[in-house]
């Protein structure tokens, strides 16, 4: 049976409130303006199916079902040609299951992953019986992180397992080491076999880490670019010179600027700070590049999927015209004018702008779509 999942719905539309946040899902310099069209073909991936790892699941369902590969179109059929032989491996092992499969939003497809994330796939889930985290037991952490994330992740017991999230647990654990110093830090995930226990089975996640060498910051620098030239802009780091080294000090910084360049037509702005390490000393040095690029102007503006009506009433809401600055924030801020304007707070939207270096100009794309039309679910 097809169907939509309200909780998917809520956390869609919740979604459309944050993609202000998700800088990266701007496609700049595309040269197709088109529409987004969902993928014919996907990956598909296993969520909690502990009794293999991915790729020996994907191996006996290639030698069980004639043709299969390492993508499947995204249709009833064929999900269900996967889903019953997994039904089948399941029940050889004594397991009588229901499964689920989901299939990536359009949001999911297009938007910057985060570091470490999985690419968007097909998910194949087992429903029933549940499959629970029973225990999580991380080893070698140093004592300066070792309660705080022992208290994090301890909160992971109880809940159903996901491999899928496996990730999520390694970018916790470094981000916090790396708050610590720990720069090169590495996690290893496994979770060992599954036990039966009453009407579902558990599974302990165990994580094994190596956190290096702790570094210190030995210089932080930063050159604020054309806008902020010469400018000191020492009273806006977050760390000063003996601290303890982060992953990204210059992270806040980095988003106030992107802010104010985009605010000012540079839409191709970048930031550089990759730190230099002295693994001697455990000393890393920083300094932010500022690369901001031409200042562009907008020359079109084409709104998708809407009515007369609800053109206009975006290009109010954007309050950019042909021929100002084309001012990026101003399209972020629209996703948030969205939600409040009742004849679009159903609607979401990508945009794509196409900037042509020679002139200096953009032409603007805002492709709008339903919110509920987006992933599907399906159980059998």
């Amino acid at each position: 049976m097809r169907m939509k999942s309200e909780m998917q719905v809520c956390f869609k539309r919740v979604m459309v409130l944050f993609m202000s946040l998700l800088l990266a899902h701007i496609c700049i310099g595309q040269t197709n303006s088109q529409p987004f069209t969902y993928p014919s073909h996907l990956q598909y991936t296993f969520s909690n199916f502990v009794w293999w790892s991915n790729d020996d699941l994907r191996a006996l369902l290639k030698k069980r079902i004639p043709g299969l590969g390492d993508e499947i179109a995204p249709t009833l059929t064929e999900e269900s040609k996967v889903r019953n032989e997994l039904k089948v491996l399941l029940k050889e092992r004594g397991v009588v299951a229901e499964i689920q499969s989901e299939e990536p939003s359009n949001f999911a497809l297009t938007a910057e992953r985060a570091p470490g994330a999985p690419d968007p796939a097909i998910v194949f889930r087992i429903l029933s019986p549940q499959i629970v985290v029973s225990k999580v037991v991380l080893s070698d952490l140093p004592d300066s992180v070792g309660d705080d994330l022992n208290d994090k992740f301890h909160r992971w017991e109880g809940h159903p397992y996901a491999g899928s999230q496996d990730w999520q647990v390694r970018n916790g654990i470094q981000n916090e080491l790396a708050s610590k110093g720990y720069l090169e830090s590495e996690v290893d995930i496994i979770h060992d076999e599954p036990i039966k226990d009453g009407d579902h089975y558990s599974v302990n996640l165990l994580v094994s880490v190596k956190a290096g060498s702790q570094y210190h910051i030995a210089s932080l620098t930063a050159d604020g670019g054309p806008l902020l030239m010469g400018r000191d802009l020492c009273p806006h780091f977050t760390e000063k010179v003996g601290d303890l080294a982060e992953r990204d000090p210059f992270e806040r910084l980095s988003g106030e600027l992107r802010g104010l360049y985009w605010q000012h037509g540079y839409a191709e702005v970048k930031f550089n700070s990759v730190p230099t390490l002295d693994r001697d000393k455990s000393l890393v040095s920083y300094h932010l590049e500022v690369v901001s690029g031409p200042v562009y102007h907008l020359r079109n503006i084409t709104i998708t999927h809407l009515d007369p009506i609800q053109e206009e009433k975006v290009k109010q809401l954007l309050g950019l015209k042909s021929g100002d600055i084309f001012d990026q924030m101003a399209v972020h801020q629209l996703y948030h004018k969205l939600a409040t304007e009742t004849s679009l707070s159903t609607y979401g939207f990508g945009f794509s702008p196409q900037l042509d270096r020679t002139s200096a100009t953009a032409d603007l794309t805002l492709n709008f779509y339903k919110t509920s039309d987006k992933s599907s679910v399906t159980t059998h």
